[in-house]
C-alpha cells in the first residue's frame, strides 16, 4: 500500500512542478546556445535574460515542490480528505512514511534538475 500512497502523492506534486523542470532545462539551452555567439549585443542581452529565467524557473520549481508537500500533507492528514486517508486500511506509520518519502524524492530530483541546469549554464572548460 505503500507504492500506491507514495504513486499518488509522487503524482499529484509533479503535475506542476515538471512544467518548471521543462522551462528551465529549455532556458539554459538556449541561454548556452546563444552564449557561443559573441559578435552581437543583442544575442548578449538575450543570453542573459534567458539565464535569469532559468535561473527564475529553478528558484520557483524548488519553492512550488516546497509548497506542493505542505499543501497536500495538510489537506491529506488534516483538512476535509483527511477523513478519506484515515479511513484506508494503512497504518499510520504507512501514511507519514509516503509523506516523508515523496518529500525527499521530490526534493532531491529538484535539487538534481537544478544542478544540471547549473552545469549547462555555467561550466567552462577554460
Amino acid at each position: 500500500m505503500l507504492g500506491k500512497l507514495l504513486k499518488y502523492d509522487l503524482k499529484w506534486i509533479y503535475k506542476v512542478v515538471v512544467v518548471f523542470y521543462i522551462l528551465s532545462f529549455v532556458f539554459s539551452i538556449v541561454g548556452r546556445c546563444l552564449n557561443t555567439i559573441e559578435n552581437s549585443v543583442i544575442f548578449s542581452v538575450v543570453t542573459k535574460i534567458s539565464y535569469g529565467i532559468a535561473i527564475s524557473m529553478m528558484i520557483n520549481s524548488l519553492v512550488n515542490c516546497l509548497m506542493r508537500l505542505w499543501s497536500r500533507f495538510i489537506k491529506n492528514l488534516y483538512k476535509d480528505e483527511s477523513y478519506l486517508t484515515h479511513t484506508l486500511p494503512v497504518e499510520k506509520k504507512t501514511i507519514y512514511l509516503s509523506k516523508v518519502l515523496s518529500a525527499i524524492i521530490s526534493i532531491f530530483t529538484t535539487t538534481i534538475v537544478i544542478l544540471a541546469c547549473l552545469f549547462i549554464c555555467y561550466y567552462s572548460r577554460k
